[in-house]
């Protein structure tokens, strides 16, 4: 008899024995945000959040300690720098300039100071307000999705029903889960944050300094454009897919990187109220802010950008039609992440290609599925999609044919965690 629960080559939910590291999981990710927070208040509201989502998972997936949950978990940190290393790697290219930006703009600084002395430009950059202001924006649309959806929970509750989270819903109300899936998209979107506030706290950036890196940024994306254009460098979007797609794979693959890391991002219901940074948990997050270098850009553009881009990462990731924002968006923009967030291994790719890699195709993924078909009958029924643009949503073989490469990623997901 087995004395220990067997192991998964592919992760797509919580099992009681990932317990211990979910904790370790919402540990680490308060640590990090609570001296992040501006008020008391604020950081009560983050421990009872937390308190919120271990009661959550207790209740709903039980727990169950293993000894080699320790092991795991050893490993898991003493890996991490690796893979940080190498994401740097891959996306040297934006990550260099960064780096080289913020270097001239502090020796520019540095230079300056005495003849600037007594002036505003050395007075404290207010980031405080770009930051809380940029989150409220933010969270003020969360908000309005979670009531939205709060007041149609029976249209909610019946689309679900009708999926594969069927079972995934039974413990408790669908309010519940609603509210679930709000905390979880709050720490993540303040996992992200974090690092660059406590970077600011730490080095107490000037006015000058901002006005060197917004003028730094906006002179390099000029610069950037015109190179791409000549294809010295690989446009920013193809490496940071090529990065969400290996982390992606990563994180389904590895028990500690999904439970750790990326999970929490799949055990609330596949409404846009999860939605933070591009189809991220709660580490994973601050992850991305350290592979990306985030603390050294533009404090005004680094906001900017996140308003921007965490507000269409909840639009895309609402799977539940007849719910504001709608899934319509989904369907015309053939976003088959959608069936990954109902069960599905594949596909890992998310935005780039019609929202799917070829490395899916390659690797088995069907866009003519039970799950797509049953979604696209869903939107038709309660948003009144064509049905013109559901035959577009399947019809993505053709599609990727003429753009697939002739070889496959090394490490497969598990054949029979791909939708048929």
């Amino acid at each position: 008899m087995a004395t220990t629960t067997p192991r998964r080559s592919f992760h797509m939910r919580y099992r009681p024995e990932d317990f211990p590291l979910y904790l370790l999981g919402l540990a680490l990710a308060g640590a990090l945000i609570f001296p992040a927070l501006p008020h008391p208040g604020a950081q009560v509201l983050l421990v009872c959040g937390l308190v919120y989502l271990s009661g959550f998972f207790l209740i709903r997936h039980g727990a169950k300690f293993e000894p080699s949950v320790i092991r795991i978990a050893l490993e898991g940190v003493a890996s991490y720098p690796a893979l940080l290393a190498r994401n740097w790697k891959t996306g040297r290219a934006g990550v260099i300039p960064i780096a080289v930006v913020f270097l001239l703009a502090l020796t520019v600084e540095h230079f300056l100071r005495p003849s600037l002395a007594g002036t505003k430009w050395l007075d404290p950059f207010p980031w405080q307000w770009v930051v809380w202001v940029a989150f409220l924006i933010v969270t003020a649309f969360r908000v309005a999705i979670l009531i939205a959806h709060l007041l149609r929970a029976s249209v909610v509750r019946e689309v679900l029903e009708n999926s594969t989270q069927k079972k995934a819903i039974a413990k408790f109300s669908i309010q519940q889960h609603l509210y679930q899936a709000f905390v979880t998209g709050m720490v993540a979107h303040l996992s992200l944050v974090a690092p660059v506030v406590l970077f600011y706290m730490w080095t107490s950036p000037s006015i000058l300094r901002e006005a060197l890196l917004l003028a730094g940024f906006l002179l390099w994306r000029a610069i950037a454009r015109l190179l791409e254009k000549r294809n010295l460098i690989e446009k920013p979007h193809i490496t940071l897919h090529r990065q969400f797609y290996d982390n992606h794979k990563l994180a389904h693959q590895s028990r500690f990187y999904f439970t750790v890391f990326h999970g929490h991002h799949h055990d609330a219901i596949p409404s846009s109220l999860i939605g933070s940074a591009g189809g991220t948990g709660f580490f994973e997050n601050v992850d991305r802010a350290l592979m990306w270098a985030t603390p050294l850009y533009s404090i005004v553009a680094r906001n900017l950008l996140w308003v921007y881009s965490i507000s269409i990462d909840m639009v895309v990731h609402q799977y539940i039609p007849g719910v504001f924002p709608f899934a319509k968006v989904t369907v015309t923009a053939r976003a088959h992440h959608v069936t990954h967030h109902f069960g599905s291994a594949l596909p890992l790719g998310m935005i780039y290609d019609a929202y799917i890699e070829a490395h899916d195709m390659n690797n088995g993924y069907k866009p003519d599925n039970p799950v797509t078909r049953w979604f696209l009958a869903e939107v038709e029924r309660r948003e009144g999609v064509a049905p013109e643009l559901g035959k577009k949503f399947l019809s993505l073989n053709d599609y990727f044919a003429s753009r697939a490469p002739s070889t496959s990623m090394n490490a497969k997901a598990d054949p029979a965690a791909v939708t048929k």
